[in-house]
Order: C-alpha cells, then structure tokens, then sequence
C-alpha cells in the first residue's frame, strides 16, 4: 500500500523542525569535541566545540558514581557531540545537562531562564495573546499576615 501524500508532507515539515531545532541547538548549547577519562583526579573531561573544556569529578555524574576506571575510559561522543556514551554501561548522557548540573546555582538558573524566557515561538505568541484578551497576566495580592 503506498504511502498517503498528506503523511509523506507531515514527515517532511516534522524532519524540516526538527532540522532547525538542531541547527538552533548548536549555535545555543554546548556540544562535546572530545572525552576523556582523567585517571589522576577521577573525573571526566569534557572538550568543547567552543574551545573551552569542563573537568566533572566522577562523583557528581549520575550513572558513574562507583563505576570502574575502565568502564569510565570507554567513553565515546555521540553524533555532533550533544551525548556521550558508555557501551558496555548501556549509558548515555546529554552534554548541555552535564555542564548544566556543574553550574546548578540559583544565579545559572536564573540566567536559562533569561535565555528560555527570550525563545518566541508561535505557541508562546498565541498563549501571550489569549492572556492579554483575559486581561494579563494576574497580578500578586499582598497577604494579611506579611
């Protein structure tokens, strides 16, 4: 049975987001060049495309903590450096979470939030008109006992 013209176009427009979102995601977030393995300090270097490189302690990855040096060695980037992975662990990690969790502080949250918060898109414009129709956004009411 041959393939309907609408899912053909649908599977087009689907790969054509998810193309831009990947080619946003580069410029935007920070991708993997190289990964190693830092026997000495028992931690995990992370080179970036940008030229700067992250030294994480074992310790603080979820899915390391307690694992072999030689399982830890075997790291491999994945595709255009946005994962690493682990074969013989069955693990894979996002490098922007990774380096995102080294900087967790209430100030680098605040800054994600600032950059998420500059994003626009159609949904965010459509969501923003509805609210204005509504009256904006409610405003904070001062409590008694303040």
């Amino acid at each position: 049975m041959a393939t309907p013209e609408w899912v053909k176009k649908e599977i087009s427009a689907n790969f054509a987001r998810a193309s831009r979102a990947g080619r946003r995601s580069e410029k935007s977030e920070p991708h993997a060049s190289r990964a190693s393995y830092d026997a000495r300090n028992d931690a995990l270097r992370i080179e970036l495309t940008n030229g700067a490189s992250i030294t994480i302690p074992i310790k603080l990855i979820p899915g390391l903590k307690g694992v072999a040096p030689s399982d830890v060695r075997a790291v491999e980037v994945l595709g255009r450096g946005g994962g690493l992975h682990w074969e013989s662990l069955d693990l894979d990690l996002s490098v922007p979470a990774l380096v995102s969790s080294v900087f967790a502080g209430p100030e680098w949250m605040a800054e994600l939030g600032r950059v998420g918060g500059l994003r626009s898109s159609a949904a965010k414009a459509a969501a923003a008109r509805s609210n204005g129709r509504k009256g904006g956004r409610p405003r904070i009411r001062a409590t008694a006992d303040a």
